[in-house]
C-alpha cells in the first residue's frame, strides 16, 4: 500500500527528468525522416547523434539505424547505472 502511495504522488510531481547517453553531436541538421520525410530543408532543426546511417530518405518503418549503422558517436556501458547530477 505505501509503495502504491509513494508511485502514485511521483506521477504527480512535475519533472524535468530526461533519459541520456554519453553521444557526442555529428551534426546539426534541419532534416527529419520521421515528422518531414523526404523535405529538405525541414522547417525545424535537429541535433543529430548515434548511428552514420542517418538519412533524409530513411523509412521509419523499415530503416534499422543500429543494424544499418556501422559507427557511432554514443558510448554505451554493460550496465545502466542510475546517477542524480541535476
Amino acid at each position: 500500500m505505501k509503495a502504491a502511495l509513494v508511485a502514485a504522488l511521483g506521477l504527480l510531481a512535475p519533472s524535468d527528468a530526461l533519459l541520456r547517453f554519453g553521444c557526442a553531436k555529428s551534426s546539426v541538421q534541419r532534416l527529419d525522416p520521421l515528422v518531414n520525410p523526404g523535405v529538405n530543408p525541414s522547417p525545424h532543426l535537429h541535433q543529430i547523434i548515434g548511428g552514420n546511417s542517418f538519412n533524409i530518405s530513411m523509412s521509419p518503418e523499415s530503416h534499422d539505424l543500429v543494424k544499418l549503422s556501422t559507427c557511432t558517436s554514443c558510448q554505451f556501458s554493460e550496465d545502466l547505472v542510475s546517477q542524480a547530477k541535476h
